[in-house]
């Protein structure tokens, strides 16, 4: 019953701040503007929204740990480290900040759960532990922040993660886990709503960047399954959205002699467009990819060892076709069609 009131909580204050966040955003000219071919909007957006989302979330499991705990201990490194990414976010959305900075504020608050003992532990080594869950920290960050390219799309895959992994939690008896996690998805059911195509307001970096930030942390505590080793992946199929667009842009771009830090039309969202998705069927496709793969994720933490490699061997013969598909499209003449596909 708590979690469902945690729930509701981050909803009713998101759905209070949301409206506000575009009002602000209006008044100081805080809007995404589409000066470039990259922007694919006709005419400027209000950011903020993923203001109203960190609010919301943070009021929410401050407010429940008082309620239920009397202590901040289990999630104050997680809401130190949303709070630097927030920041660095929000202040990237008003003046456009360098990636390079960008690059290190992660790196300061991925260091931030290693203080907290917040780590990958599945390698013997504390070094390499640590090396691991800073790449793992900086990549899925900045893989939410990639992937949040179309109305919909990383709000989307953010919030069945979020489900996801209070699920996996809440099997697992994490408390600390289910409170965030919950809140999460409370907060952003709705933005969505007012983020579905066209999108009334954008969660900007300040909502990517932290988002993705709390989605890696939540998959650094604790084993994921008493009966097999190879679950310690189901986080990788959560997000496996996030993560193979990030490995697909970083190798079409490099292959084209570009750097991997600047944007171009090459995503996944819009390769599924090329092959015939309108933009909406494009985001929804792969918000029920998220659903699929994190099922699989949570039915492999029941498994054997063999049952649980066979079918992790599946996903992984099944994402490279996949990706042999996706990387075959000529993305030339994106910028020329994407509007005869909203």
């Amino acid at each position: 019953m708590e979690y469902l009131i945690i729930f509701m909580t981050a909803f009713v204050l998101c759905f209070i701040f949301v409206p506000l966040a575009m009002k602000i955003a209006y008044r100081f000219n805080i809007l995404d503007k589409p000066i470039t071919k990259l922007k694919k909007h006709s005419k400027p957006v209000p950011y903020l929204g993923g203001v109203a989302i960190y609010f919301s979330f943070v009021i929410t499991v401050i407010t429940a740990k008082l309620f239920l705990h009397q202590t901040f201990h289990g999630v104050i490194g997680i809401l130190i480290g949303c709070t630097l990414m927030f920041v660095v976010g929000l202040i990237d959305d008003i003046r456009n900040l360098s990636p390079y900075i960008k690059l290190f504020f992660q790196f300061l608050a991925s260091l931030v759960l290693l203080k907290v003992n917040l780590h990958i532990r599945f390698m013997d080594e504390n070094v390499l532990n640590y090396i691991l869950t800073v790449l793992w920290v900086i990549g899925v960050t900045n893989a939410f922040n990639i992937i949040d390219i179309m109305d919909g799309l990383s709000g989307g895959v953010a919030l069945v993660a979020s489900f996801a992994f209070f699920i996996v939690a809440f099997i697992a008896g994490r408390i600390n886990d289910m409170i965030p996690a919950i809140a999460l998805a409370g907060a952003l059911i709705p933005f969505l709503f007012f983020n579905k195509p066209p999108a009334k307001i954008f969660m900007g970096d300040a909502g990517s960047l932290f988002i993705g930030f709390l989605l890696a942390t939540l998959a650094l505590n604790g084993g994921y399954s008493r009966v097999n080793n190879i679950a310690v992946l189901s986080p990788v199929l959560i997000l496996g959205v996030p993560i193979f667009d990030t490995f697909l842009v970083m190798l079409m771009r490099i292959a084209k002699g570009r750097l991997p830090i600047y944007g171009s039309d090459d995503h996944l969202a819009q390769r599924l467009v090329m092959i015939g998705f309108s933009k909406p069927r494009a985001v929804l496709f792969l918000v029920l990819l998220t659903t699929i793969l994190s099922f699989v994720a949570i039915i492999s933490t029941f498994l054997k060892q063999d049952g649980a490699f066979i079918l992790y061997l599946f996903v992984l013969i099944c994402a490279m076709m996949f990706a042999m598909i996706v990387t075959t499209v000529d993305m030339r003449h994106y910028h020329k069609i994407h509007r005869k596909r909203k």
